[in-house]
């Protein structure tokens, strides 16, 4: 994707989107109607290969095995398929996060951010049940910048591991912080540290 969109890459649509002289929040919007068309084409490619949609005009069910010989068409693509794609477990799966979360950032006129965040960000992360804060480093799911009033899917990988042990749950909810000043919300998706999960009673 960074590819599509660097100033300096050779490939035709690259040089399509540089002719548009688009500002950064536009060229943000790209990279996500982008990533929405790819991601909805293998997905509709792979419904396809289930026998669930049509490839050109063609609706077709085709045998296709796994690595052990066990077929996964009837089905069993197209749930894949959803997580993979509309779920974001390719990224859980291969995150090195301590967990996912949903943020919400504050509009400027809240009280938010004047400028962007670019993935990679790390304010501090305060939670309800606790007074201490940890640096959280931001990293966005299918885009690179994350505007004032934007929601975003997020992996999160915090600085007090060691601290905040065994004191989170999925659908916690956190602020995130410049100093003393409230920047957005989060709630957390899915913990993929174990270490940080609380304990279930």
């Amino acid at each position: 994707m960074d590819l599509y969109l660097s100033s300096d890459s050779e490939i035709d649509v690259s040089k399509l989107i540089a002719d548009l002289q688009l500002d950064e929040q536009k060229t943000e919007k790209i990279r996500q109607i982008l990533n929405g068309v790819l991601r909805d084409a293998f997905y509709t490619t792979l419904l396809g290969l289930d026998g669930e949609a049509q490839i050109g005009e063609r609706q077709e069910t085709y045998k296709i095995e796994d690595e052990n010989g066990n077929e996964i068409t009837g089905g069993e693509i197209e749930s894949y398929a959803w997580e993979y794609f509309h779920n974001n477990k390719f990224e859980f799966d291969n995150s090195t996060a301590d967990f996912i979360a949903t943020l919400t950032y504050r509009t400027t006129e809240q009280g938010g951010r004047k400028t962007a965040a670019k993935s990679g960000y790390r304010p501090q992360l305060k939670f309800d049940f606790e007074e201490m804060q940890t640096s959280g480093q931001q990293t966005f799911i299918d885009r690179e910048l994350v505007f004032p009033g934007d929601t975003v899917e997020t992996e999160i990988k915090i600085l007090a591991v060691d601290y905040f042990e065994g004191k989170l749950s999925e659908k916690m909810e956190f602020e995130f912080r410049e100093g003393p000043i409230v920047i957005g919300t989060g709630k957390i998706k899915h913990i993929k540290n174990k270490k940080l999960k609380k304990a279930s009673r």
